[in-house]
């Protein structure tokens, strides 16, 4: 049986909670419709049911109230219960996808079917689908979302983007091609980003390449602190660390 909702609210995900001032927690939160925002839980810290509630990766109802730059929660209901997220490396990854969101997801930016995908990732990585072609697709579908990708099967100048070609791809300029570049990626990899297939490890190096190279300028200098968390979790120096991060 499914969980009563409060009257008012909307769908959303906790990225993240912090305390705030003696008894409360400071919560950034994933709304279907209301895009991220930031939440007030007063009284959360010495509740032990409702925080519960608003740990990371849960899918719950909240109702929320007030005006201004932080909102404050009047009721949370559990939809559902969280994604297994088993084990160093997954947990890892679960925190590597709200830390995209809470860095390049603006405030009270709504992107519905966004919100959808990011769901689509939890639930794969909770269910022990390989991480690293579940985070290429998220990365691009978030640049796709936030018109920051290029058109990966067309160039700049408009010729469509051919499997044996090379090409640079440029945050700013998109896809020209490259030939005799030691830093050109294959066509192949482009065409693969248009189909959504990122799980080919024939191409699988050069998707993360272009999709860190196109997230690097809006993540800026800082570093993702989930991305170092990865690189324990697997081991620091091993070959495999890159190819998830």
């Amino acid at each position: 049986m499914s969980p009563a909702r409060p009257a008012h609210g909307e769908e959303g995900y906790i990225l993240h909670a912090r305390p705030w001032r003696d008894t409360s927690l400071l919560l950034e939160v994933f709304l279907r419709e209301g895009g991220r925002r930031g939440v007030i839980a007063r009284g959360a810290r010495g509740n032990s049911r409702l925080r519960a509630r608003l740990q990371p990766f849960r899918r719950v109802w909240l109702d929320l109230g007030g005006r201004g730059e932080l909102a404050q929660l009047r009721a949370v209901e559990e939809l559902a219960g969280p994604p297994r997220l088993a084990g160093g490396r997954v947990l890892a990854c679960g925190y590597y996808l709200n830390e995209l969101v809470l860095r390049l997801l603006p405030r009270e930016d709504a992107h519905p079917e966004l919100f959808d995908r990011y769901a689509e990732a939890l639930e794969s990585l909770g269910g022990g689908a390989p991480e690293a072609p579940i985070l290429r697709l998220f990365e691009k579908q978030l640049l796709e979302a936030l018109g920051w990708a290029p058109a990966w099967d067309d160039c700049a100048d408009g010729t469509p983007v051919e499997a044996e070609g090379m090409y640079h791809v440029h945050p700013e300029s998109g896809v020209c091609r490259a030939e005799g570049s030691p830093a050109a990626v294959r066509g192949l990899s482009l065409l693969h980003l248009a189909a959504g297939r990122c799980d080919d490890p024939a191409t699988a190096r050069e998707i993360r390449l272009i999709l860190h190279g196109l997230l690097a300028p809006h993540l800026g200098p800082r570093p993702l602190r989930s991305r170092e968390l990865l690189a324990v979790t697997l081991g620091a120096g091993r070959a495999s660390t890159p190819s998830i991060g």
